[in-house]
């Protein structure tokens, strides 16, 4: 399915979005297994950082609103958002205080903000996803939409993976996870 791509508009807004959408970009990890440098901001080879690329990514797919959440020890990351004035308010970030407890905290806070909305459905993308294009963020969020399933996810090889939309149905139980899992 093709879905036009408009530009964003002064107020971040565009056409072709879906209402009641929220997209979050889990990037509160501690990147611990890369060493100094977080691998969110390693740069591709135009010198675009991966969390950059993530986001434009997100921020082009149908989405009505995109939130990314970010680890409260990394201005860095925070900073990148910055690069992003194009997208208006239909860009925000929220600093994951508990962060260390694991990728379920920086859920549960996603599933918070997509509860204070209140959003129909939530796309859960990873920070690390710099090449998932856009229109398969656009195909699950229009399957969700379409078919209105408490959860629709990506396949590779015939098992579930991300990015994953889940129906407001299922919130509850999310909030329910915990761990370094999501």
């Amino acid at each position: 399915m093709a879905i036009p791509l408009m530009p964003p508009a002064q107020d971040g807004t565009r056409a072709g979005t879906l209402a009641g959408t929220l997209a979050i970009v889990l990037a509160a990890g501690q990147s611990s297994r890369t060493g100094a440098q977080h691998k969110l901001l390693a740069p591709d080879a135009t010198g675009c950082p991966m969390l950059v690329r993530t986001l434009r990514n997100t921020l082009h797919s149908a989405a009505a609103h995109v939130l990314v959440l970010l680890p409260p020890n990394r201005a860095e990351l925070a900073e990148l958002t910055h690069a992003l004035p194009e997208y208006g308010t239909r860009l925000s970030t929220h600093c994951v205080m508990d962060a260390a407890d694991g990728l379920s905290a920086s859920l549960r806070a996603g599933v918070r903000a997509a509860q204070a909305m209140p959003a129909t459905s939530l796309l859960v993308c990873l920070g690390d996803m710099p090449l998932v294009p856009t229109h398969l963020l656009n195909a699950l969020l229009y399957e969700q939409h379409t078919t209105q399933a408490p959860v629709v996810a990506a396949q590779r090889h015939n098992k579930p993976g991300n990015p994953v939309v889940w129906s407001s149905t299922e919130f509850a139980a999310l909030l329910g996870v915990t761990g370094d899992q999501g």
